[in-house]
């Protein structure tokens, strides 16, 4: 693959058509609110994603598998798409990991509201348009020449593209993912001396995932995590490991040591002006000086950049492995390679996708 000319390709879409396809979803996402039916596309594996929202009900299921019609799923109905078409002001949803063709198919039945939402496509609303792109091209093509293996750069390329041009990727995110996020992507290997900063920890589980990567043999964790409640799982959980070697931080990571809001759920805290929550955040310089770091894991919700400005003395002194999370914005999968580059120019750096959507598209360095 000429990855460049993919590349280019695929800007030059985003450019011509101002980003049709993302403003369009966020256009789109006004009318679930309003219109009188909405209909998931798609009774497969993303089915499920659509409950547990607070406040989010549908009337319809749709699907393409003629076994399926007639039926209910969750309670609703599966109707075929040319009753579909029938159904009067109706917003649909589209759940489906190869969804362009659903896409297609929803223009040619004359369905101008659907929107594959930010499953595909992006994690948080930000305002990207034609000049945006423009301004982006450069640092966009750049990247690929910091990547190790060719297997980071088709990664890259691919999980561009499915997010600004997907008509022309070559595969979907299920077509590129693997297991093993963080601690056993295959890029480098673990000892048992590990010193482990673990920014956003959640609720454990991805301590959790790092002590049986170690088979429970390790120096040290640092786990940090900005929510509450989620905090107190965290704390529960790690209390069954040897308390010497744990250490937890109910706090943010980020390039600064003050108070923010952000906004709080069970799921993540993104870090945002005007937030529902307050919370402090910390430097990782600040509150781990003089200590040792042999690894850095990081998914802290889109602030991924500025919790790698807050440890640059932990990156430039101890060259820490880094599992870094790289998709919550768009700009993510080429500013942070390139930013971590930057720090320390000795990093080797590649990059890895572990979802079957636009989650979990993760930056490693060593």
């Amino acid at each position: 693959m000429n990855y460049i000319n993919k590349i280019e390709e695929a800007i030059k879409y985003a450019i011509d058509t101002n980003y049709e396809i993302y403003n369009r979803q966020i256009k789109v996402r006004t009318r679930f609110s309003e219109a009188k039916n909405i209909c998931i596309f798609g009774t497969g594996e993303f089915f499920d994603d659509c409950f547990g929202h607070p406040g989010f009900d549908f009337q319809y299921v749709c699907d393409n598998d003629e076994s399926k019609w007639g039926k209910t799923f969750k309670g609703k109905l599966c109707i075929s798409p040319n009753e579909l078409m029938k159904i009067e002001d109706v917003v649909v949803l589209i759940m489906v990991g190869n969804y362009p063709p659903i896409s297609k198919q929803l223009d040619e039945l004359g369905i101008e509201n659907y929107s594959c939402d930010e499953i595909f496509l992006n994690v948080f609303d930000k305002h990207y348009d034609k000049q945006w792109f423009i301004n982006q091209k450069d640092q966009i093509i750049q990247v690929l020449d910091i990547f190790e293996d060719e297997y980071s750069k088709e990664v890259y390329v691919e999980a561009l593209c499915n997010r600004i041009a997907p008509h022309i990727a070559f595969k979907i995110f299920n077509e590129i993912k693997i297991p093993g996020e963080y601690y056993n992507s295959g890029v480098f290997s673990l000892t048992d001396k590990e010193y482990l900063v673990d920014a956003g920890a959640f609720d454990g589980d991805s301590s959790e995932s790092f002590i049986k990567a170690v088979n429970m043999k390790f120096g040290k964790i640092y786990a940090f995590e900005l929510e509450q409640d989620n905090f107190k799982l965290l704390k529960n959980k790690m209390e069954i490991y040897p308390k010497e070697k744990i250490e937890l931080y109910n706090l943010g990571v980020y390039n600064t040591d003050k108070v923010l809001t952000f906004d709080g759920g069970k799921e993540g805290s993104h870090i945002i002006d005007g937030g529902n929550k307050t919370a402090k955040v910390v430097r990782l310089d600040s509150v781990l000086k003089g200590k040792k770091v042999t690894f850095i894991k990081m998914d802290v919700e889109g602030s991924e950049l500025a919790a790698l400005e807050g440890a640059i003395g932990i990156i430039k002194e101890q060259k820490p492995k880094l599992s870094i999370s790289a998709y919550h914005y768009l700009s993510d999968l080429w500013t942070i390679p390139l930013y971590i580059k930057k720090i320390n120019s000795e990093y080797k750096i590649f990059m890895r996708h572990h979802a079957p959507t636009v989650w979990d598209t993760d930056c490693y360095a060593y």
